[in-house]
Order: structure tokens, then C-alpha cells, then sequence
């Protein structure tokens, strides 16, 4: 699978339903899924989400 490096531009925190949080960080960077066409990718951390890729600035590569 693709995986991209990208940084945050803007705090972002999502809710799960169970009450599992993921809060991403501006300035922090994230390995991500490549963009989706629903407007989102997905982080790869604690919890795999989908996320807005407005919330990032770019993708770098970082695996083929």
C-alpha cells in the first residue's frame, strides 16, 4: 500500500461514537493513506479514521 507523510495545518479532533478520540496537531506530522475521492485520507496512528486532507499541507511520499 502507499503511504504519504503529511503535516497538519490546523488542530482536528474526532469523536467516536464509543468514546475513542483522535486529536491531530497542528504542526505534527502524520503517515497517511493517498487522498480518497470523498475528500478524505486516512491516518495511520492509534486509531485508523478518515479525515478531511484539507487539514494538511501536502503529501510527501514515503512508501511505494
Amino acid at each position: 500500500m502507499k503511504t504519504f507523510n503529511r503535516i497538519c495545518i490546523i488542530d482536528y479532533k474526532l469523536v467516536a461514537e464509543n468514546g475513542d478520540t483522535l486529536e491531530l496537531e497542528r504542526g505534527q506530522e502524520y503517515t497517511t493513506s493517498p487522498d480518497r475521492e470523498d475528500g478524505t485520507c486516512v491516518v495511520f496512528s492509534r486509531y485508523w479514521a478518515p479525515v478531511p486532507v484539507e487539514i494538511f499541507a501536502g503529501a510527501i511520499p514515503f512508501t511505494e
